[in-house]
């Protein structure tokens, strides 16, 4: 195509995209598609109590499908890294919609410093510098049950095991539970 003919086209084809995009975007309802799993208070520790926190968590499935994704705030308490962290991320589930619903999932976060504590002092053997925010990854595995005149309400139990990108002595596992409800 030449430089005239491209010109002519960007001239059709932007107008057009410009008056039908409002259309497809006010066509396109996010409750078609998804629908509230509830939202949660989780209390967590890991297996050696060396991180320990808690947080909220909102979900959602997918309409018809046993597909469910979930977003997190968590604060930590962490000693294997010497600082207290917050933590937000995202966790897709394959979660049944039973009273009793057992999950596998996996996830990932962003797990932001808000302390700056040191090992041990300056010159000294043994220091170390405060750990700096870090990514991570999550495998996890628990049961949901609900319960209710309406199950609107649920209880949750989960194992996770997190990978860091700080190396292999700061990857730990946690239990967590969780009370949440649907509005």
């Amino acid at each position: 195509m030449t430089r005239h003919s491209w010109h002519t086209a960007l001239s059709f084809l932007l107008p057009l995209l410009f008056a039908c995009g409002p259309l497809t975007v006010a066509a396109y309802d996010v409750r078609d598609y998804e629908e509230d799993a509830g939202v949660s208070v989780a209390l967590m520790r890991d297996t050696g109590g060396d991180v320990y926190g808690g947080g909220f968590e909102s979900g959602v499935w997918l309409r018809g499908a046993p597909v469910f994704g979930e977003i997190f705030g968590h604060w930590l308490a962490n000693r294997l890294q010497d600082g207290n962290y917050y933590s937000v991320g995202m966790t897709l589930r394959l979660m049944p919609r039973w009273d009793v619903a057992p999950f596998l999932g996996g996830g990932g976060s962003y797990n932001g410093r808000t302390s700056d504590r040191n090992r041990g002092t300056p010159g000294e053997p043994g220091f170390r510098e405060a750990d700096r925010s870090y990514w991570k990854g999550h495998a996890e595995g628990g049961a949901r049950v609900w319960f209710g005149a309406k199950r609107l309400q649920f209880f949750e139990a989960s194992y996770r095991h997190h990978w860091t990108e700080t190396g292999t002595d700061f990857n730990y596992g946690w239990i967590a539970i969780e009370y949440g409800q649907l509005f």
